[in-house]
């Protein structure tokens, strides 16, 4: 009988064991310098070794790796780096705290990051309360992620969702280039000894349901280029960076890329689209295939001849999915960053900032009946002349559930602004959002201020 119980017993603890072996391991990451940050990471690791659902590695491990690989540790850092820090650490998921400003009021921003996927699978933002106590809010926010029993939030007022650590990011007008990372999407690597060679095999070569990376390994300057490959379909480019960021300019005037019909162009990481002023086209425009920004940065373009300063829709069943990346310092007549003439533009995560139109939308410019939906991401630092300053949507479909437009009566220095050829600020023009002459917004709508396609929502009277 004594047998049986030992061996009942030696069962119990191997399958307990084998139970523990096969929780993900995890890290705990605190963003920039805070005060107490040592304090601040062990109470943060011992919670999420109370939630039962890690198994946590040495408490110092990320910064230990950061240390190691110089990594800049104040600032914002991208899921990418973290994804990465997390790797050679030895973790599958990553802990990221940060606590961030947005017009005077503070914000503790948490998330998980999974290192396979490169991308915050959980994530909360929550304001933090005048005396508050940052690790009770922490606790509250990763017991609420991870489905643990928990009472109401320290601040129950403003709590968002967030699938972006772009949600979060601290107010920028200048482009940021981002740090090296590397990307999970996988396909066929065109030959070629630059980049204008690569597009010529892509123009002759390029099959049906098909998948092509595009790698710039130099900084490179190319001719005006359209992704068309008549009688295939379903034909998917990504270009991206290797070895650093690569920036990529125009040899003349006119579009850098066309993306048409049954091709799909996605802009990853370690890349610059660089215009120029005087242009007579925009970056990226998209005329009936789908374009994806998940990465890079599209900049410096001045389009005077037409609208859309970096990026432009401009067909029928146009779709466009920004998740990541810069769009910034670009100028044109309307939507100096994005132009909608026709067809979609699904925002979830990246920075829209310090662009400019001389007439409307110096963030985003959106025309009748077309469609912006934003969940996530952050619209800063734009300037337009007649209104939306941010964004200007006049009898579009609008939506906004996340991410944060900025507004100059509420951000003077770095918020979305509707101003005159004087530089004089204009009253009732739409600052952060333009919808019509009662439907506006001219503060920043932060990440729990909603708005429905209806037309319904927190507007400014």
């Amino acid at each position: 009988m004594r047998a049986i119980t030992k061996i009942i017993l030696a069962i119990g603890i191997l399958c307990l064991f084998a139970f523990a072996q096969t929780k993900p391991k995890a890290a705990v990451y605190i963003m920039g310098n805070p005060e107490g940050r040592d304090a601040l990471r062990m109470a943060v690791n011992n919670f999420l070794i109370k939630s039962q659902k890690y198994q946590m590695i040495a408490v110092d491990a990320i910064d230990v790796v950061a240390k190691e690989q110089k990594r800049q540790k104040s600032g914002s850092v991208s899921d990418g780096d973290i994804a990465l820090l997390g790797r050679d650490a030895g973790a599958q998921h990553v802990c990221v705290v940060e606590r961030t400003e947005l017009d005077g009021i503070s914000y503790v921003a948490t998330r998980m990051v999974s290192v396979q996927s490169k991308v915050a699978e959980l994530a909360d933002m929550t304001e933090l309360p005048r005396g508050g106590k940052i690790i009770e809010l922490i606790e509250w926010q990763i017991g609420s992620m991870l489905g643990m029993p928990v009472g109401p939030s320290p601040k129950a007022a403003t709590t968002a969702k967030a699938t972006s650590v772009q949600q979060v990011a601290q107010v920028q007008t200048q482009p940021t280039v981002p740090a090296q990372t590397v990307s999970v999407i996988k396909g066929t690597i065109v030959p070629g000894g630059n980049l204008a060679e690569k597009l010529g095999w892509l123009r002759k070569s390029a099959d049906s349901h098909e998948t092509y990376i595009l790698e710039a390994n130099a900084d490179e300057s190319i001719e005006p280029y359209t992704f068309e490959f008549r009688g295939a379909i379903d034909i998917t480019v990504v270009l991206r960076g290797i070895g650093g960021n690569r920036t990529i300019r125009l040899k003349s005037h006119g579009t850098m890329f066309t993306v048409t019909k049954d091709v799909t162009f996605v802009l990853d990481n370690n890349i610059t689209l660089q215009g120029h002023s005087g242009n007579n086209g925009t970056m990226v425009n998209v005329q009936g295939g789908i374009f994806k920004m998940i990465g890079g940065v599209i900049s410096g373009n001045t389009n005077i001849s037409n609208n859309g300063g970096g990026i432009k829709l401009d067909d029928r069943g146009t779709f466009v999915e920004m998740t990541g990346g810069t769009i910034s310092n670009n100028n044109s007549s309307d939507g100096g960053g994005v132009y909608i003439r026709y067809g979609t533009f699904n925002m979830s995560g990246g920075t829209i900032s310090g662009n400019s139109a001389s007439k409307t939308g110096g963030g985003v410019c959106v025309t009748s009946n077309e469609t912006f939906i934003i969940r996530g991401g952050v619209i800063t630092g734009n300037t337009a002349r007649e209104n939306g300053g941010g964004v200007s949507c006049s009898n579009c479909i609008f939506s906004k559930t996340g991410g944060i437009i900025t507004g100059n009566k509420s951000d003077p220095s770095n918020g979305n602004v509707v101003k005159d050829e004087d530089g004089s600020i204009l009253a009732r023009k739409g600052h952060a959002i333009y919808r019509s002459e009662n439907k506006r917004k001219e503060t920043t709508a932060g990440p729990s201020e909603n708005f429905s396609k209806d037309g319904s929502g927190a507007w400014d009277q």
